[in-house]
């Protein structure tokens, strides 16, 4: 049980951290979360058999609740540095503006 609140509060710590680093800037966000997708997609099996091998089923149960945790956040994170992208506004010409458009 220790182990699996150790786990979950050192993942909570590594986000609240990203997300300190990452205010207001929302491309660091996109790029962060997508580098964090792509190395836990990368490196899980591993995590999952060394700790399956050290701890045993315990330990398989904690890898895979941290790899949610990891895997929430990073989604998390591209999806609140993708809504937070400025809009790019165009300005439509009106005939009162452009007389030339008519």
């Amino acid at each position: 049980m220790w182990m699996m609140v150790s786990a979950l509060g050192l993942v909570a710590c590594v986000w609240i951290g990203f997300g300190w680093f990452t205010i207001g800037n929302a491309k660091r966000r996109v790029w962060g979360g997508l580098f964090s997708l792509s190395m836990t997609c990368l490196f899980a099996p591993l995590f999952l058999v060394k700790l399956g091998e050290q701890y045993g089923f315990v330990g398989i149960q904690v890898g895979l609740t941290a790899l949610f945790g990891v895997l929430a956040g990073a989604f998390f994170f591209v999806a609140l540095g993708w809504t937070g992208r400025p809009a790019k506004v165009r300005k439509v010409r009106t005939l009162s503006e452009d007389p030339d458009l008519f």
